[in-house]
């Protein structure tokens, strides 16, 4: 009987898209921390607004780890960046952080894709058996797959990721004492970091729900996904504005 000898993927890795994925991330977060960092601690030019938003940008590529991060920065320090004045030591160390948040949210990143990917056996296929055939999990009822329980820990994952941008967004939309005006009163000008901490959310919710390989075809998978995102992120809003 003859044997296929095709190159397998090896144990443990990560299919060619997840690399170029990872690869892509990690040197957009680098450049954009090596930037944000230089533009604030030298003189180069550049208004406040634009290193501003640059460091913005850092907090976004490393989401959603950095929320906590963003918020201690954010409300104990309203400025924004460090400011200039040369490359000091707790300046490097503050950019720095943000690069072990990428390495984190990568390295998160693996192991969602090699837990939901389906393992290929080594064992070698005969060459009756049909080569070219789909990978695709066998569909067990009106399009899904084994893989739905999958959704038991990707979907509580989202969810426990989302949990510090939530608590952002509760102080970002109305300020600590909250909507209701009691306290220190009602605080505007920040609304605009709940919306975004709400999109992160939602993003997060429908990328849990289309990872998995549950349901075929895949258009069906993806509207499912967009749907349960924008909910979540909507009832989120809704729950942190009150």
């Amino acid at each position: 009987m003859t044997m296929r000898t095709g190159s397998l993927p090896a144990k443990g890795s990560l299919p060619r898209w997840a690399r170029i994925a990872v690869a892509v991330y990690l040197a957009v977060t680098v450049a954009s921390v090596g930037a944000s960092l230089v533009t604030g601690s030298f003189e180069t030019g550049l208004d406040a607004v634009f290193r501003e938003r640059l460091w913005l940008a850092v907090v976004v590529l490393t989401l959603p780890v950095s929320a906590a991060y963003f918020a201690v920065v954010f409300f104990l320090d309203s400025s924004g960046p460090p400011p200039q004045g040369g490359l000091r030591p707790t300046t490097v160390i503050y950019y720095l952080g943000f690069l072990a948040l990428a390495v984190v949210n990568a390295a998160l990143f693996r192991w969602m894709v090699l837990s939901i990917r389906k393992p290929v056996s080594a064992a070698a296929t005969p060459v009756a058996r049909p080569v070219a055939a789909p990978e695709v999990p066998v569909v067990s009822f009106h399009g899904v797959t084994r893989n739905v329980r999958s959704l038991w820990w990707t979907v509580p994952l989202a969810v426990l990721l989302s949990y510090p941008q939530w608590l952002v967004a509760g102080f970002a939309w109305c300020g600590i004492s909250g909507c209701s005006g009691g306290g220190f009163g009602v605080s505007t000008g920040t609304e605009w970091l709940a919306v975004t901490m709400s999109v992160v959310n939602g993003l997060i919710l429908a990328v849990a729900v289309f990872a998995v390989r549950w349901l075929y075809p895949t258009r069906r998978r993806a509207l499912i996904a967009l749907a349960a995102g924008t909910l979540f992120a909507l009832l989120g809003a809704a729950v942190t504005h009150g």
